[in-house]
């Protein structure tokens, strides 16, 4: 059918649905189609965002200009979301460069004006349709927090940054722009899109307060950039066939395949809770990061409790333990993916000792190892 509908003179989007069943859905579906279903349907619930969401995080590997990883049809509009709600499911799907199927009338008799401002915002939709076609990465996710930094390249050297506030109550944010995480030392101008004003220039240096309320996304533009001068190196990798795996049937499994658990062809399974990894000789840095692979993709499950995410925790020389909910790591149980998490509690030196844990009720994800990151001057 695709190469049918590539002899045809004339524009023609061609999308794939099969509701994300299967394994390294981006690798085959862009040889095929401009756009591919990623997830079982969205339903008219608060979860499907955060489902969803969870899902979409690895694809940035695979899509590009004509080629599209699509969250579904969008639920804005049909009173069953908050406007706060909408407008931060609108910004999911614009940063991650899903197509944006309208599922409201689009009549203000039927749907509700402000509704149908959120699907018309100008500036929203220039980013999705952003002619570099780049879709946006999680950055930073703080679990206990409840809250998520997005970021994405735009043309003109622009940077697009959303800070996802996934708690039902307000909290305030504040923002580093000069992070590893998003590496500005400057901005000349700060867009403040859904809030339709300019925020003036940034200095890198200085962190940007950010008042969030619940379900609230704020989406930032940031345009006339400077990067810092820095970069982020590995300065340590600890694989986890050098941790010491404890815990009910929690064992480290050998990968077959080349390309399989990278970069050490080896994982920790069955980690059900009570199961516990553990990593010596760790040394201080500024960051550390989980490679690791979850598959756990929520099909059957979509429409109750499905997350699409695995929790692990994250314990420092004894010190209490902290969790992190991880997302969808690649195209099937043999792909790693990495979160960089910030973490308190290594001291100078090498003798530091981190405990991954399960936290329950299900498992955690399957582990590779941990990198220890620090930012040097490129």
């Amino acid at each position: 059918m695709s190469q049918a509908l590539d002899a045809v003179d004339r524009p023609i989007l061609y999308q794939i649905c099969q509701w994300g069943v299967g394994t390294d859905l981006g690798v085959w579906a862009p040889k095929w189609g401009n756009s591919w279903r990623i997830s079982n349907d969205i339903y008219n619930s608060w979860s499907s965002i955060w489902r969803i969401t969870n899902q979409v995080v690895p694809f940035w590997k695979h899509t590009g200009v004509g080629k599209y990883a699509d969250m579904d049809i969008l639920i804005i509009g049909l009173n069953v979301l908050s406007l706060e709600e909408e407008r931060f499911h609108f910004t999911m799907w614009a940063i991650n460069k899903s197509p944006l199927t309208i599922g409201a009338p689009m009549s203000a008799t039927l749907t509700p004006q402000a509704s149908l401002d959120i699907l018309g915002n100008e500036e929203a939709l220039a980013i999705n349709q952003d002619a570099l076609g780049e879709q946006a990465r999680l950055v930073r996710r703080y679990t206990e927090e409840e809250y998520d930094v997005w970021a994405g390249n735009l043309t003109d050297d622009r940077l697009v940054v959303a800070v996802a506030n996934w708690r039902n109550a307000s909290q305030t944010v504040a923002l580093n722009l000069s992070s590893p995480a998003l590496g500005i030392a400057a901005a000349g101008a700060v867009r403040d899109v859904w809030g339709a004003q300019d925020l003036g220039a940034a200095d890198g240096s200085e962190e940007l307060t950010l008042e969030l309320a619940g379900h609230e996304a704020k989406l930032l533009v940031l345009s006339d950039i400077t990067r810092t001068n820095t970069e982020l190196v590995e300065a340590q990798y600890h694989p986890v066939t050098d941790a010491v795996v404890e815990g009910g049937t929690a064992t480290i499994a050998t990968c077959s395949g080349a390309d399989e658990c990278l970069p050490v062809g080896s994982k920790a399974v069955n980690l059900y809770p009570g199961a516990t990894v553990t990593f010596s000789n760790v040394s201080s840095g500024q960051l550390l990061a989980i490679d690791y692979i979850n598959y756990d993709v929520a099909l059957q499950s979509a429409w109750s409790t499905g997350s699409n995410t695995r929790n692990l925790t994250l314990s420092v020389n004894g010190g209490a333990p902290k969790r992190w909910a991880l997302p969808i790591s690649g195209g099937d149980w043999f792909e790693t993916g990495r979160l960089e998490v910030e973490v308190e509690g290594l001291d100078q030196g090498d003798g530091n000792v981190v405990v991954v844990g399960a936290p329950g009720p299900d498992p955690a994800p399957d582990l590779v190892g941990l990198a220890v990151l620090e930012e040097r001057s490129a």
